[in-house]
């Protein structure tokens, strides 16, 4: 499956705009937070920078994936699954645009 110059820079302009996004995020997830000095607050500080590291984690994991999306863009791999290597599906890239394996390996993965 041979995709067109234009969906290819539709998912690009996705891509970029999804990462950009996520950096914002994460670098909002790395502040301490700062409620107050009591105990009481000290403690909702911790809990909420422990539930934020969590949070962060799954940010980067995306970022990773959207790096790679837009790397394999300019490879001219964009839209290969990786595991198969036939053509992931175009409706899948517009729902997911770093998604790096096709519905069949993807559900073959699960079982």
């Amino acid at each position: 499956m041979k995709l067109t110059k234009e969906f290819l820079e539709k998912q690009k302009e996705a891509l970029l705009a999804e990462k950009e996004r996520l950096e914002e995020k994460v670098a909002k997830l790395k502040k301490y937070p700062k409620y107050g000095d009591d105990e009481e607050d000290n403690l909702q500080e911790m809990a909420d920078y422990e539930s934020n590291l969590t949070l962060d984690e799954q940010l980067e994991y995306l970022l990773t994936k959207i790096k790679k999306a837009l790397k394999a863009i300019e490879d001219g791999t964009y839209g290969q699954c990786s595991l198969c290597k036939k053509g992931i599906e175009t409706g899948r890239l517009e729902i997911m645009p770093y998604a790096d394996v096709c519905v069949t390996c993807k559900s073959k993965k699960k079982k």
